[in-house]
C-alpha cells in the first residue's frame, strides 16, 4: 500500500486547477498508483476552517478506504460556528479525523503567540495525534511562507507533538529540517516540495527512512513525479517501503487497511 500524507481537494484560488472535487482526487490516485491520501479542503485555508473540515468530512464518509481526513485548525475568531467555544479533539475523533493541520500564513496569526496553538499542540501531544505544519503549502515561491525559525521554535516548545514538516524545499530548509529529525524523534518530514540531486537518498542516509513521509500535493502539484521521487531514490527497498507505507500506517494509526 502507498500512502500519501499530504494532499488536497476543492477550489484553488491562484490559478485553475480541474482536479478539484473528491471524487477526482480520487481518480488522480488510481492514475498515480497512490492507494490512500491524506486530505484536507482548500476552502478550510482560505475561507472558514471549520466549514472546511465539514467538507473534509464528508469526503473520508463518501470514500473511507481512499480518503484520510486531517482537521484544518486556526483561531476560533475565524470560525462561524465555534467561536467563542473550544475546539474539541473526541470531536474530531468521533468525525473521523486523525490528524491536525496549521496554517499560520493563510490564517493570519503568529503560532509563537496565538493563545489557541498552545492548547491545540498540548491535546495532539496527549492524544499522539500528528500536527502538519506547512513552511509553504506547495513549492510555488510565490505562495505565502512561514518563518523557518518559527517552526523550529515551536517544535522546540513542543517536542512531543508528532509533528509533520511540510513545504520543506532544499539547502538551508532541508538542513534545518534534518537537524530537527536527528534532534526529535517525534519530527517527520513530508517529501512533497523536497527538491535537489538525490535529495531523498541524502536524507535517508543523514536521518534514516524512519519518519521519512510520502506526501505528493496533489492535484495542487504532480502526483506522479512526487510519487516517483521516491520510487527511484537509490535507497534499499525496505527504506522505500517505510517511506511510502509503514511510517504513515504507524503515525496515522492505521490497522489492517483501516
Amino acid at each position: 500500500m502507498i500512502v500519501d500524507i499530504c494532499a488536497y481537494f476543492g477550489k484553488w484560488p491562484y490559478w485553475p486547477v480541474d482536479t478539484c472535487t473528491p471524487s477526482a482526487v480520487v481518480e488522480e490516485l488510481d492514475r498515480c498508483g497512490i492507494d490512500r491520501a491524506a486530505v484536507v479542503s482548500t476552502r478550510g485555508l482560505f475561507v472558514g476552517w471549520d466549514e472546511g473540515n465539514q467538507e473534509t468530512e464528508q469526503a473520508i464518509c463518501r470514500s473511507p478506504q481512499r480518503l484520510l481526513g486531517f482537521a484544518c485548525l486556526g483561531p476560533l475568531e475565524l470560525s462561524h460556528t465555534l467561536h467563542g467555544h473550544e475546539i474539541d479533539f473526541d470531536n474530531l475523533q468521533a468525525r473521523g479525523f486523525r490528524g491536525v493541520r496549521l496554517y499560520p500564513q493563510h490564517h493570519t496569526y503568529h503560532p509563537l503567540y496565538e493563545p489557541f496553538v498552545g492548547h491545540v499542540l498540548e491535546d495532539a501531544a496527549a492524544r499522539q495525534w500528528p500536527v502538519l505544519l506547512p513552511l509553504r503549502v506547495i513549492m510555488n515561491w510565490g505562495l505565502p511562507q512561514l518563518s523557518l525559525d518559527w517552526i523550529v521554535a515551536l517544535v522546540e516548545r513542543h517536542p512531543r507533538v508528532p509533528w509533520i514538516l511540510s513545504g520543506i524545499n532544499y539547502f538551508h530548509e532541508l538542513q534545518a529540517a534534518a537537524s530537527l529529525m536527528q534532534r526529535f524523534s517525534s519530527v517527520h518530514l513530508e517529501t512533497s516540495s523536497v527538491q535537489g540531486f538525490n535529495a531523498i537518498t541524502k536524507l535517508v542516509d543523514q536521518c534514516g527512512a524512519g519518519n521519512l513521509l510520502l506526501g505528493t500535493g496533489l492535484p495542487l502539484q504532480n502526483g506522479a513525479a512526487n510519487l516517483q521521487k521516491v520510487l527511484r531514490a537509490k535507497i534499499s527497498d525496505a527504506a522505500r517501503e517505510q517511506i511510502l507505507e509503514t511510517n504513515a500506517c504507524r503515525i496515522l494509526r492505521i490497522e489492517g487497511g483501516q
